[in-house]
């Protein structure tokens, strides 16, 4: 047993352990896993598929500088290092689809009406139950570094933030879980798809992702800067786009942030 302290502004006890293929750095307290990681990736200590776990966050990021509450000891907030090396920087979106697909397959036996709302939360019906924030370093046009930050809500009953819907698995339903055995799965099932992708199923990841993208194919409102459309998301681009078809059956391609998703149009 290993016990490591007094990097940055991480208070932690650190146990390493090798568990599928993933070594396991246990934190206490840290403001963000991400921050941690990527404060070990400069250091040159950070082996792939290193794992960051952390107890408490105090500081956890979403997307777009969200907060991520989450109660101590209640969830499951950790980030992974994958240096994707083999991935052009174009098809980085590849990386969204492995984790959010890992995440579904790992869940799925646990929950009902699970899907992927883009760009990379994982929805049980219309609540949010996970999210990710992925931070990529880029050298030449390959991916050199990715730190892949996840956040699942697992025992967690109230929630005080201005989030509008989340979710934990025991809200829904009503049972407790361990958070280790929840880990493990994860990491088997994200590591089962990253294999996939590193030995060219990028043809089989995509028609998954789609297969259970939130909203396929269904009518909703949208609003993208000062309009509000109605229309049917048919699918994700190469480069991470969400393609909606509009009414008059144009094609709108639509970056993160671009489009807010308002409601189911009748």
């Amino acid at each position: 047993m290993n016990f490591l302290n007094g990097y940055g502004n991480a208070n932690l006890t650190c146990i390493m352990e090798k568990s599928i293929d993933n070594t396991i750095v246990r934190l206490q307290v840290t403001d963000s896993t991400n921050n941690y990681a990527n404060s070990r990736i400069r250091a040159n200590e950070v082996a792939e598929g290193t794992v960051f776990l952390a107890y408490e966050q105090t500081d956890g990021r979403g997307q777009s500088s969200n907060f991520w509450e989450s109660e101590p000891g209640e969830n499951l907030t950790f980030s992974l290092v994958l240096y994707p090396e083999f991935l052009e920087i174009r098809r980085q979106f590849m990386l969204s689809k492995v984790v959010t697909l890992g995440i579904y397959a790992a869940m799925n036996k646990y929950v009902d009406q699970l899907s992927i709302k883009w760009p990379n939360d994982i929805y049980a019906g219309n609540r949010k139950l996970g999210g990710i924030l992925i931070e990529n370093s880029v050298v030449y046009g390959l991916l050199k570094s990715s730190v892949i930050g996840i956040g699942l809500n697992v025992n967690q009953t109230t929630f005080h933030s201005s989030a509008p819907n989340p979710v934990s698995l025991k809200l829904l339903t009503n049972q407790h879980y361990d958070c280790e055995i929840l880990l493990t799965e994860l990491l088997s099932e994200i590591n089962r798809y990253y294999n996939q992708l590193r030995e060219g199923g990028d043809e089989d990841i995509d028609q998954e992702f789609l297969s259970v993208l939130y909203g396929l194919n269904e009518r909703h409102l949208f609003r993208a800067e000062d309009e509000v459309f109605a229309g049917e998301i048919i699918g994700v681009n190469e480069i991470g786009q969400l393609l909606i078809r509009k009414e008059d059956e144009k094609i709108m391609e639509f970056h993160f942030k671009e489009v807010e998703f308002l409601q189911t149009s009748k």
